[in-house]
């Protein structure tokens, strides 16, 4: 009697799987608009990496100044002497020359590298770049062009800081203006990365030019080159880029089986045959469970917060993008993917700022250099004295909008913006050793 009561029981549990088997199979075969992406592209963006390669337009092989630097960095080795110049703190105090142990290490690099140098040298100063990724690849893309760029960069900064220390501004000015357009190779790269690595290499070059403001005297048509590439690297527009890209590329884990999977193998590290059988189960549940939709809706708001923020100009950018951060609580373990996506993006907009604030008081500075060579070695009594013929416009603190700050003392003067917490530190330390003031953003230089 007991095993005929539990043939009922059976059949109905067996129809209970085969119920829910039958609404899994239609929840992830079903066809379905998806509101969020179909919002994205009423603004006219990629929502997904197949749309982000096309939106990222090619450029013909003869124009593509990529091409060429990707056969000169080709050389670069991720060990050896260069890696000695790649560090931020690499550098002697303001004023102060490299020390002979340091000439001496450096022209070591420089003559192991001469022939990635001689190429990188040779690279058209005009040209569009493009460099040979797969966007479509969504989050497996690989950019292995990136390290070595910023490998490159690194040795020529440090060579332009080497021939200012040896009195030679004209090799130290190409030096430093071929370092900077390596960088601005990666302007248009629609990744996060690659604008932080763009952001990074920018915030080693210019303390060194810095440097060499103070070792050595450029003529006008030298710091007016400088000042020129400089103004154009705060791109406003590339930042937008990197997040549109970061968009388009992460919300196909929301979509595609395969991308999700490739994006938790990227993020956890590459598992195991059993591991990637839970993943594909886990996926399943979330989306049929109506939870993958969930994350799917908080990362877009997020994302899209951002977007329209950094559609701003400066200072409402920064605003923005510190109000949009505030208003979007972190969320939940249960939403997975939005737990592991959204949080590195933190520091991205406040390195763009920095960044911002960096060019605009490096720009600034040359034109008090060009004022100066103009005056007989006088400094301007206020920045207002460098517009129009030492500084088209007098740019302003990205931060707070104000006008940059300008202090002299003696034959030195700094420029600087009140950095990311919006107070004014005062730029500088005035003693023998001209420290910096952390938390501003500041350009100093000392004669």
């Amino acid at each position: 009697m007991a095993s005929v009561r539990r043939k009922p029981l059976a059949v109905l549990g067996a129809g209970i799987v085969l119920l829910l088997a039958a609404c899994i199979l239609w929840g992830l075969g079903a066809p379905h608009r998806d509101r969020f992406i179909e919002a994205i592209h009423r603004r006219g963006y990629p929502a997904s990496p197949a749309e982000l390669e096309a939106w990222y337009l090619p450029v013909p092989p003869a124009e593509n100044v990529a091409l060429a630097y990707t056969n000169a960095i080709a050389r670069l080795t991720d060990s050896g002497p260069i890696t000695n110049f790649t560090s931020k703190s690499w550098l002697p105090p303001i004023g102060q020359g490299l020390s002979a142990d340091e000439i001496s290490d450096l022209k070591a690099a420089l003559a192991e590298y001469h022939e990635t140098l001689r190429l990188v040298y040779a690279v058209p100063a005009s040209g569009r770049s493009r460099y040979p990724i797969r966007l479509a690849d969504g989050p497996a893309t690989q950019l292995p062009h990136l390290f070595k760029i910023k490998q490159a960069s690194c040795l020529l900064s440090a060579e332009g800081l080497l021939h200012a220390t040896e009195g030679d501004p004209e090799r130290a000015t190409q030096a430093f203006l071929a370092a900077g357009r390596l960088t601005e190779s990666l302007s248009e790269e629609p990744t996060i990365i690659s604008q932080l690595v763009r952001y990074a290499d920018w915030a080693i070059l210019l303390p060194r030019l810095e440097r060499g403001l103070s070792l050595t005297r450029f003529t006008d048509a030298q710091l007016a080159s400088l000042q020129e590439l400089i103004a154009a690297a705060e791109r406003p527009k590339s930042a937008l880029r990197g997040i549109i890209g970061e968009r388009a590329i992460n919300i196909s884990v929301f979509t595609d089986r395969k991308m999700a999977l490739d994006a938790l193998i990227e993020l956890r590290g590459a598992p195991g045959n059993a591991q990637r059988l839970l993943m594909g189960g886990g996926l399943t549940l979330l989306r049929v469970t109506g939870l993958l939709e969930k994350d799917e809706a908080y990362f877009c708001d997020y994302m899209g917060k951002q977007v329209a923020a950094l559609e701003l100009p400066y200072p409402e950018r920064f605003a923005a993008c510190q109000q949009a951060a505030r208003m979007t609580n972190m969320p939940g373990h249960m939403l997975v993917f939005s737990s592991l996506l959204l949080p590195a993006l933190g520091r991205y907009f406040s390195r763009e700022a920095d960044h911002v604030a960096l060019v605009r008081v490096a720009v600034t500075a040359l034109g008090v250099e060009r004022f100066r060579l103009a005056h007989t070695n006088a400094l301007p009594g206020a920045l207002a004295q460098l517009v129009p013929s030492c500084c088209p416009t007098l740019p302003s603190d990205p931060i707070d909008g104000k006008p940059l700050h300008y202090k002299t003392h003696g034959a030195s003067y700094a420029v600087y913006g009140v950095g990311n917490d919006g107070q004014d530190d005062g730029g500088v330390a005035w003693d023998s050793n001209f420290i910096k003031i952390p938390q501003d953003v500041g350009f100093v230089v000392k004669h």
